[in-house]
């Protein structure tokens, strides 16, 4: 059975290595501010990207954001977009800036696979319909 799933509170992108259960496959979020956000609620504007992970670690996904996002090396889209716009969108913003929640999946299995991706795209669908937009580093 799928369990209910919770954002754990945002942690410095920069402290990825500290992620509780990142050995885990799910979803994460990426939000972008001097601090921490308030939480983990999909209506928060700081939120600039929404992904999931089902055949890697949460860990290695995010570690894959951010060195796309910071080292020019293809990897992850989201990444890719967030370097590609960081100096006209975003004012060259530094990786201490980025935050990241996980909401970690403890099953195995299909229905981990299609609960994960079914979690990714209601997070997606709750921030358009509370901005009237995707994410900005979302693409589709």
């Amino acid at each position: 059975m799928c369990k209910k799933a919770k954002f754990q509170p945002w942690i410095n992108l920069t402290k990825r290595q500290d992620i509780a259960e990142k050995h885990l496959q799910g979803v994460y979020m990426i939000a972008m501010g001097d601090t921490a956000p308030a939480d983990c609620h999909i209506t928060n504007k700081s939120i600039i990207y929404i992904g999931e992970t089902t055949n890697q670690t949460l860990g290695k996904r995010i570690r894959q954001f951010a060195v796309s996002a910071f080292n020019e090396k293809p990897g992850h889209s989201g990444g890719n977009t967030f370097r590609k716009n960081n100096k006209e969108e975003f004012g060259n913003v530094p990786e201490t800036m980025l935050w990241v929640s996980v909401c970690p999946i403890p099953i195995d299995g299909i229905c981990a696979s299609a609960y994960i991706r079914y979690l990714e795209r209601r997070q997606i669908l709750k921030f358009v319909r509370a901005h009237d937009k995707l994410p900005r580093c979302n693409r589709k």
